[in-house]
């Protein structure tokens, strides 16, 4: 029966081929879509729980969240480093422990609190230079190589892409610049590579602040945020953002409320006004926008679908007319209706199987063109992410193709019968 139905499928091929690509594009829309929504909803709310709260400039809380936490954007300035060295005497800040519970120490012998500096300057080959500490990479392992040493400078954890895209591996030596073309004369040595995360930390070449601060002492500081899309350079002793680890829920906002609008100053006597935020609540915001955007093109697939549906009802209904002739030979000599229905099953399910399947395989190969686009949220598709939902959706498109099959065989059994 299945070589039957292949060999008549072949006949009739063109009608094949025209259902197969309706298919194909429909279900392959709705399954990228979907899955392409729900990776960028995952990988921007799993980075916002890192961490409580955010001190930065003041300006805007989701251009902070967003540059800090997903790399993108530009940085809104900078402010003098003492900050951090006043919330590491905090006690609303979480001390770091160990796996056994024990909490470590600095190379002062000092607790080991949850404040991680944040400083975003120069570039390497169009990838951006990050100044923080290793408790920036919690939850992240390496591929290869070591973490940095917080106590040392010139060194560099690389992102997954970045080593890929430079064949870089441990040992050498980087040189990185301003995005004018201007390249710092010393090196930075990369000690690690970062195992592939499908997030933003791919992209990125993490050094230590200080190694920043280093490379612009020497007369290279450029005023932060003049002029709008200017990069804000981490000047010495200065800071981007600091990032923090509290106690417990309350003491987050008791210290957003703390630092939010409050004026600082540094050695020059220039000051600083400072803004504090939560980023979970700065992501809901984000992800409220994103899941309007969203259920549009879900809408939007869904009308694609639904009208796919309707042409591959109506070629499959078109075809069965044509068949009915064929259907009333077999009958005459003898075929019964039960395998005359089987026969059209099988090859309207081959018919959709084969295109889901394409479908699927499109989606997968179209995310990578996508990826190229959300890049800008901070977030990188992983193209062997595949959701449930994505199963029941190639499952309901298999059930369409089939079902206008059942209904024809059935109302021509019937006609015959009479």
């Amino acid at each position: 029966m299945l070589k039957f139905a292949v060999k008549n499928l072949l006949i009739k091929k063109l009608n094949v081929v025209l259902i197969i690509v309706s298919i194909m594009l429909s279900a392959g829309t709705a399954l990228l879509a979907y899955n392409t929504a729900e990776q960028v909803s995952d990988g921007i709310t799993s980075t916002a729980t890192y961490f409580s709260a955010i001190i930065g400039p003041d300006g805007s809380s989701t251009q902070l969240v967003m540059n800090t936490m997903y790399f993108t954007d530009e940085p809104l300035g900078t402010f003098p480093a003492d900050v951090m060295y006043t919330l590491q005497a905090d006690s609303r800040v979480a001390t770091v422990k160990d796996e056994n519970g024990k909490v470590k120490k600095d190379g002062d012998g000092v607790d080991m609190k949850y404040v991680v500096p944040f400083a975003m300057a120069d570039s390497y080959n169009g990838y951006n230079v990050v100044g923080t500490s290793t408790l920036f990479f919690e939850g992240k392992t390496l591929k290869d190589g070591e973490w940095f040493d917080d106590e040392s400078c010139m060194q560099a954890v690389v992102g997954y892409e970045v080593a890929r895209a430079n064949d870089l591996a441990v040992g050498q030596v980087i040189y990185t610049g301003h995005a004018a073309g201007e390249v710092h004369a010393e090196g930075i040595t990369v000690v690690g590579i970062l195992n592939q995360t499908h997030s933003a930390y791919d992209n990125i070449v993490f050094t230590q602040v200080e190694t920043l601060w280093d490379l612009h002492e020497h007369g290279e500081e450029e005023e932060a945020g003049e002029g709008e899309g200017e990069h804000a350079h981490a000047h010495e002793g200065s800071l981007c953002a600091i990032l923090v680890k509290t106690t417990n829920p309350a003491t987050a906002m008791s210290l957003v409320n703390s630092y939010n609008d409050k004026t600082v100053s540094d050695t020059d006597g220039d000051t600083f006004v400072l803004q504090a935020c939560e980023p979970m609540s700065v992501v809901r915001n984000v992800l409220n926008d994103a899941n309007s955007t969203k259920y549009i093109v879900y809408v939007l697939c869904g009308i694609i679908l639904v009208m796919n549906i309707l042409v591959i009802c109506i070629i499959t209904l078109l075809n069965m007319n044509y068949s009915a002739k064929e259907i009333r030979l077999m009958r005459l000599i003898g075929v019964s209706m039960k395998k005359i229905t089987l026969l059209y099953v099988i090859e309207n399910g081959i018919i959709g199987l084969f295109s889901t399947v394409l479908a699927f395989l499109t989606s997968k190969l179209c995310a990578g063109l996508v990826s190229e686009y959300v890049q800008d949220m901070g977030v990188v598709l992983n193209r062997f992410k595949v959701y449930p939902l994505e199963f029941a959706i190639m499952a309901g498109i298999l059930v369409i193709t089939v079902l206008p099959t059942l209904i024809c065989t059935k109302v021509i059994g019937e006609k015959d019968a009479v």
